[in-house]
């Protein structure tokens, strides 16, 4: 039994389900954008339901006595004493039932790590391949989407907001893709003298997926590589007092040009703000939290959380944690992140750009409570912490 379990998160099988991820993600989207078709599971979802069901049962059969295994306790603790809370206090079976779906999506993230993270680089190569493959055609589409304006293959259907993200399912789910793609090219041209043009390729992509997330992410990596250009101390601070001085003097036209390239930018800058427009209404979200926590969470709640996403979410991803999981959740997150993604001595461009992939996150979510987006977050950084350290090259 076990080794048709070690088959099942095999180099081969994790190619198989990265190809099937997204093959399933454009199928649900296909069904609900072209055919307007609403079921309660769609293939997706059945899918990902399937592959936490196998992880799950693999860690309870395999791999709970594994000292990586106390984070998964932790959080099914957590996730517990808040259940039997809500159970003794009556809540609706609704609410129980939206906990219980974010915790399987929340939970992913954990059991995916302690099935594979003793696979070694070459092993993670195949889904690696896979997800660039995927990238470049699904890149393909994004262009032919915008060329012949393809509602099918807008990132916002049915809406006059510009962006095209193909067969992907979501803009979250196609920044992320194309974010760490990007990181996997920069990467590899930094240190293996790839060519630039695949991540060129990626980051074309993410002008036409249209989200501000990406947006900020390109400048942040663009950022990165003109200090690698320069090379000497005193360059890279000439360039970054300029840029400062820069932004300072010219902030009111920046600022301009940025909201007048969304449609909906002079509507919420005009009504709500600037903050409003750059964090798309997530500060209007955190504000109303706030209020409901301050009002309805007793000193339990701050520590194991207890929020239904389906009434307040903020999308701020560590703030999303916290209000799930509470503060122990958020030590959780942040131990495993520590642990496991940064502990083999990796070159300090890596730790740069993980720190930016979470840096983008916790202002735009979506990524540990995202089955799709946590499985590539996933994949992709165990591959890079095995493959860029201070003794090894990518």
């Amino acid at each position: 039994m076990q080794k048709i379990f070690s088959n099942l998160i095999s180099n081969k099988s994790l190619a198989i389900f990265t190809a099937l991820l997204f093959f399933f993600n454009f199928l649900s989207k296909l069904l609900k954008e072209i055919f307007s078709v609403r079921i309660p599971l769609y293939p997706s979802t059945i899918l990902k339901l399937s592959a936490v069901a196998l992880l799950f049962i693999y860690f309870v059969m395999y791999l709970r006595k594994k000292k990586f295994a106390w984070y998964i306790y932790g959080l099914l603790i957590v996730f517990g004493v808040d259940l039997l809370i809500k159970i003794f206090q009556e809540v609706p079976n609704q609410v129980i039932y939206n906990r219980s779906y974010y915790f399987f999506k929340g939970i992913f993230f954990f059991l995916l790590i302690i099935g594979i993270k003793d696979l070694g680089k070459k092993e993670l190569e195949k889904p690696i391949n896979v997800l660039l493959f995927i990238g470049k055609f699904n890149l393909m589409l994004i262009l032919l989407g915008a060329l012949f304006d393809i509602n099918l293959f807008k990132s916002y259907p049915h809406t006059d907001r510009f962006g095209f993200n193909g067969i992907m399912a979501e803009p979250g789910i196609s920044t992320y893709l194309y974010m760490l793609l990007a990181i996997i090219s920069y990467l590899r041209y930094r240190y293996q003298n790839y060519s630039y043009w695949t991540t060129v390729f990626m980051l074309i992509a993410i002008v036409f997926l249209g989200t501000k997330s990406g947006y900020l992410f390109i400048g942040i990596l663009i950022f990165i590589h003109i200090l690698y250009l320069l090379k000497k101390l005193q360059y890279q601070i000439s360039f970054i007092a300029i840029l400062l001085i820069s932004g300072f003097v010219l902030k009111d036209k920046l600022i301009q040009l940025a909201i007048n390239s969304f449609n909906f930018g002079t509507y919420l800058y005009e009504k709500h703000g600037l903050l409003t427009f750059i964090t798309s209404k997530r500060d209007l979200l955190l504000q109303d939290t706030i209020a409901y926590i301050s009002e309805n969470w007793s000193a339990l709640q701050y520590v194991i959380g207890g929020m239904d996403f389906r009434m307040h979410r903020v999308e701020f991803e560590f703030i999303d944690i916290f209000l799930f999981f509470g503060m122990i959740g958020i030590c959780l997150y942040l131990l495993v992140l520590k642990k496991v993604f940064l502990a083999n001595k990796p070159k300090t461009l890596y730790v740069v750009l993980f720190l930016v992939v979470l840096f983008v996150c916790s202002l735009g979510g979506n990524l540990f409570f995202s089955t799709t987006n946590s499985f590539c977050f996933v994949v992709v950084f165990l591959y890079l912490s095995k493959s860029v350290s201070t003794t090894n090259k990518l």
